[in-house]
């Protein structure tokens, strides 16, 4: 340990440190918390994959004050100095997902807000109504295929699809570029050599259709985003595409994933939402607040030299932000685990960069949730809840797997035929 932690320590000099993947994927993540906190203060660095360190912000105040200062913390990684001198290597996962694009997430200042308005405006016509529809459609479709077997495992028979089949609705296509949407958005996510690849191939996929649309415009979300009067040239609209494609889906698998796995594993939780004491919107709320699937948010960049609890935080140094954690720290009290009164969760980010789909998502998640228990009776985890594990993302915790088995019921046969999700 360094004589003085909280000074004078460049985080380019640090070596050995937690890596920011054992957060997520421990079992039980407190203790490490403990660690860096006892050993750092509430701004420790980390270690986010082949030696690249970063600073973990840790308390809410800090975190929130991160999040809303793109002027100083920004998502522009041109800004990054660890991806200027080639310590982010290319092909590696990390570099996949940072290398710059020309959307509203990777962006800030007057071109962050020129591409946000394109999508808040392409999302705020979305007919609500007609969405939950078309979400409910897609989870009876893939139920149809899982119901009648009386044993699953729903994260890659059904939490996994269902985000990839919303989404492919949304922009017109057909439940095979739904299945491709899928494997690129894992491998995106995965950090490992995978990710450019999918990155690639994703983008090959959205181009065609792009084009297409130029052409044929129809009411989908490509349609809105590449007739839109901002007139996004093509390497916004391409990048924008694959941000709208991408950005939400582990979050939202995630966040299925994880309600479902409380739902199954404890029996308070899901007694109150079977007795009606909670309503799944409640449910999905605490969720958010107690286990959130958001962990971690994508580094932010230090346009300057600035000071977050005492720690210097140097220019050019990544910061990443612990929201799970930062939440956490105001609901500590274990008699309230499961209580849906708070909602000062920082599940959707804050500030300017705030989740543009917190509202589609819960509809998606929603659904997806209600579906589950309507169509799977008798549902019960196969495993020991503590068996299930947590993936490797650096940004998300929930569980790769949900082994479970129910009573077997006959398929739906729902039509397959989507309906337009825009307002007009």
């Amino acid at each position: 340990m360094h004589a003085s932690p909280w000074t004078g320590v460049r985080l380019d000099d640090l070596t050995g440190l937690t890596p920011l993947a054992a957060t997520t994927a421990s079992h039980d993540p407190g203790p490490i918390y403990a660690t860096l906190r006892e050993a750092w203060g509430p701004v420790a660095p980390v270690e986010l994959s082949d030696g690249v360190p970063a600073w973990l912000v840790l308390d809410y105040a800090d975190v929130v004050r991160v999040l809303r200062d793109p002027a100083t913390f920004t998502r522009n990684v041109a800004r990054w100095r660890a991806f200027s001198d080639g310590r982010v290597r290319p092909g590696t996962g990390l570099h996949a997902f940072f290398s710059p694009r020309s959307n509203a997430y990777y962006t800030d200042g007057d071109q962050h807000t020129r591409l946000r308005a394109v999508v808040d405006d392409t999302f705020e016509r979305v007919d609500e109504r007609l969405l939950a529809r078309e979400v409910r459609r897609a989870c009876d479709r893939i139920l149809d295929d899982v119901a009648p077997h009386g044993t699953a495992d729903l994260v890659p028979s059904y939490t996994a699809l269902v985000p990839a089949l919303t989404v492919a609705a949304m922009y017109g296509l057909g439940p095979e570029r739904a299945a491709d949407m899928l494997h690129w958005a894992s491998d995106i996510f995965s950090g490992t050599e995978r990710a450019m690849p999918a990155f690639l191939a994703l983008n090959t996929m959205l181009q065609t259709e792009i084009d297409c649309r130029r052409v044929h415009p129809t009411g989908d979300v490509l349609s809105t985003i590449v007739h839109h009067p901002a007139g996004l040239n093509a390497t916004e609209l391409l990048d924008t595409a694959q941000m709208i494609q991408s950005a939400g889906h582990e979050m939202s698998v995630a966040w299925t994933t994880t309600t479902l796995a409380h739902l199954l594993a404890d029996a308070n939780f899901a007694g109150r939402v079977a007795g009606g004491r909670l309503g799944v919107d409640e449910a999905l709320n605490a969720v958010l607040v107690h286990v959130s699937p958001t962990w971690n948010t994508p580094c932010r960049f230090a346009t300057a030299d600035a000071e977050i609890a005492g720690r210097t935080i140097r220019r050019g140094d990544a910061v990443v932000t612990a929201v799970a954690e930062a939440t956490h720290s105001v609901h500590r009290d274990a008699d309230q685990i499961w209580s849906a009164d708070s909602r000062a969760h920082l599940a959707f980010g804050a500030g300017p960069h705030r989740c543009p789909a917190d509202r589609l998502s819960r509809i998606i998640v929603k659904v997806a949730v209600e579906q589950v228990l309507i169509r799977l009776p008798g549902l019960r985890l196969t495993v020991p809840a503590d068996e299930l594990g947590y993936g490797t993302s650096l940004w998300s915790r929930s569980a790769p797997q949900l082994p479970v088995t129910f009573q077997p019921t006959r398929s739906y046969m729902h039509p397959r035929r989507s309906e337009g999700l825009f307002q007009q």
